[in-house]
């Protein structure tokens, strides 16, 4: 097993300012800055939020949406 080595972590540091370390397995770490976080965090949000809405029975279906686009934009 390989470790991570702090010099790195401090190059990261040096390069993004304040990160965020994330394990994604047994053998990755993930390293990344902190807007990329949050929007990582604002689209799982926002894909929830989507995924809610449609087991409540809402929104519409891919092909009155794209219907409904194409007259819109004459498309």
């Amino acid at each position: 097993m390989e470790k991570l080595d702090i010099k790195e972590v401090e190059t990261a540091l040096d390069k993004y300012g304040d990160i965020v370390l994330s394990k994604k397995d047994e053998n990755t770490i993930i390293i990344m800055n902190m807007e990329e976080y949050k929007m990582k965090e604002d689209i799982m949000n926002k894909l929830k939020k989507s995924e809610e809405e449609i087991e409540r029975g809402e929104g519409i279906s891919a092909d009155i949406f794209f219907k409904e686009l194409r007259q819109k934009y004459d498309y």
